[in-house]
């Protein structure tokens, strides 16, 4: 393979029902306040230099650049199913709590 053809973009179809993106959202040409994404109920994650970042489908994008937002897509993330040794038990997590409060003086229910 030379190096033009190595350059070039994809031209394969995908299928993006099975990704996220992770984008940053802005206030575009209308410059929209930035509270109305939180309308949306979208998956934020945190942002290092304090911009709003969240997670997105390609519809949730879509949407976005609709209404007017700037949407800067960053990343590419597929979607899959969550490693069941990440999930801690009910006990675990009961024990993790009693520990932490552990020599905080509790108020009786009466």
């Amino acid at each position: 393979m030379d190096d033009a053809a190595s350059q070039q973009p994809s031209t394969e179809k995908l299928d993006t029902s099975s990704l996220r993106f992770e984008a940053t959202v802005h206030p575009g040409r209308r410059a929209l306040a930035l509270e109305g994404v939180a309308d949306l109920d979208l998956d934020r994650v945190p942002d290092p230099e304090g911009q709003l970042r969240l997670l997105l489908t390609a519809e949730d994008a879509a949407t976005l650049v609709t209404r007017g937002y700037e949407v800067h897509l960053l990343d590419v993330l597929p979607v899959k199913r969550l490693d069941t040794s990440l999930v801690a038990s009910e006990g675990a997590v009961l024990g993790w709590l009693e520990e932490q409060v552990k020599g905080i003086r509790r108020q009786q229910a009466s």
